[in-house]
């Protein structure tokens, strides 16, 4: 076996290793964001062992009927300068 090729055996190897330590961090990673993603808090707080529920009530105070998207009344206030 020349050096090139064994140069080239532990560079496969080398890359390998690279590639699968990327994917464990990969999914670590991902693990660590879902378990701490601030948008399921409910599922932190059942782990914590109180429970919430959102009462119909509540889920009613914040209808679609509260926040409304209009055009503007007036006109745009543009200027244009040329030199």
């Amino acid at each position: 076996m020349s050096r090139i090729e064994s140069a080239r055996r532990r560079a496969g190897g080398t890359k390998r290793a690279l590639a699968v330590l990327a994917a464990a961090g990969l999914v670590v990673a991902g693990a660590l964001a879902r378990a701490t993603n601030p948008g399921h808090a409910s599922r932190a707080s059942r782990a914590a062992g109180s429970s919430s529920t959102v009462t119909s009530s509540e889920s009613e105070s914040q209808s679609s009927d509260d926040f409304s998207i209009s055009p503007s009344s007036s006109q745009p206030q543009v200027q244009t300068h040329v030199s």
